[in-house]
């Protein structure tokens, strides 16, 4: 409810604070709700960790249109920029640090980077990444929505979601063990719980 209280602390009380036992839980699902930043909360791989919550944010905003919860058209660009900024980050993180967006770039650096380890990348995988740098090459188009796409071009969600989940296996396999997934990517993708039971209608 919102009482006077309630909203005068929505405008006067910071929104970053040094924690105190009153923001302490038991585990990730008990109260109080809150974020930790610095100290523990600093991730191990932060290049890693923060991709793969990009990642996941962009799965739990198309759950939502999944499930009627919003208007597909309302959560596109978020989307796109989220999967965007996820693949800068895994190449990053199996690459090492790259100062910059170009995503095609970032995707021959990362061919050259294997290459030098004596692996040879899917050209699928370089061809999604650089199909996806075509429309937005510096991340700006889903950032800002600022620059003029020609024409119109559409995506379907359903294969959105399974290419980035497939993506996402082959990158993780790098970055977790140096190379890439060995095995069937269908039975890869259900160990990694990427099922396709819940998924949407596909378009008719």
């Amino acid at each position: 409810m919102w009482s006077k209280q309630v909203t005068s602390e929505a405008v006067s009380r910071p929104l970053f604070e040094e924690p105190t036992e009153s923001c302490e839980r038991e585990d990730p699902w008990s109260g109080p709700k809150g974020f930790m930043f610095g100290g523990m909360g600093l991730p191990l791989r932060p290049y890693l960790d923060t991709a793969q919550q990009y990642f996941e944010a962009a799965n739990l905003l198309i759950s939502d249109i999944e499930n009627l919860r919003i208007e597909v058209y309302r959560l596109a660009n978020p989307i796109f920029f989220l999967y965007r900024h996820w693949l800068e980050l895994m190449v990053e993180e199996i690459a090492g640090p790259i100062r910059e967006h170009d995503l095609a770039h970032l995707a021959d650096k990362l061919d050259s980077f294997l290459r030098s380890q004596g692996i040879v990348l899917p050209q699928w995988v370089i061809t999604r990444f650089k199909e996806i740098a075509t429309i937005d090459p510096d991340s700006t188009v889903f950032r800002y929505a600022e620059k003029y796409m020609p024409g119109e071009i559409y995506v379907s969600l359903p294969h959105l979601k399974r290419a980035m989940a497939v993506l996402n296996v082959v990158l993780l396999s790098l970055a977790e063990k140096g190379e890439l997934p060995r095995g069937s990517l269908p039975i890869l993708m259900l160990e990694r719980g990427y099922g396709l039971e819940t998924d949407a209608v596909e378009d008719e």
